[in-house]
């Protein structure tokens, strides 16, 4: 399959998280072999580069090097330490109002990838990250402990016109895009 390996590199780069094998097979319509094929290409095409695959079990990720862990830490302590973006702040009430949610749905929600949004509230802490327990290949996001400790809510219920906003997501999502 031509040019295979640097698909792959532009679904993990915009996917942001660990992509099984099997969901690479079903994406591009090869084979596990193809795919393991173009994977080790792509690795060996990454040496020397900032970036690097990250291998865990049946899943790979796009990652950046260790030795530029020094850079990348001080880019993430900005980014904790300044305010949340409009971006971070719409993502985050998308998560209080129609989580559990997969990246999918808060991307269709939103119109845009929140992959970086997302890795920067999870790195806050005021939202977590769990397997999704419909589809063990994709995670699910829902507000953390700490968000509601830090809004001083007991539950998430008690967020301003909760029962209107998440019925207002319900109707959102129930309408089907039409196709041209």
């Amino acid at each position: 399959m031509e040019n295979l390996d640097r698909r792959i590199e532009a679904i993990l780069f915009i996917h942001g998280e660990p992509v099984s094998l099997e969901r690479l097979v079903k994406i591009l319509a090869g084979s596990k072999t193809d795919m393991q094929e173009a994977l080790n290409e792509l690795d060996r095409r990454l040496t020397g580069t900032a970036l690097t695959l990250v291998w865990h079990k049946d899943t790979v990720q796009l990652a950046t090097r260790p030795a530029f862990a020094k850079d990348t830490q001080t880019l993430i302590k900005e980014e904790v330490s300044s305010e949340i973006s409009r971006a971070a702040a719409e993502t985050l009430a998308v998560v209080a109002y129609k989580g559990p949610l997969a990246r999918a749905g808060i991307d269709y929600i939103r119109g845009v990838n929140s992959s970086y949004t997302l890795r920067n509230l999870l790195i806050r802490g005021l939202i977590e990250r769990k397997t999704n327990p419909k589809d063990s290949r994709t995670y699910i996001y829902q507000v953390s402990a700490d968000f509601l400790k830090f809004l001083g809510l007991s539950r998430i219920e008690e967020l301003p016109e909760y029962a209107d906003f998440t019925k207002q997501f319900e109707g959102f999502l129930a309408v089907k895009p039409k196709a041209n």
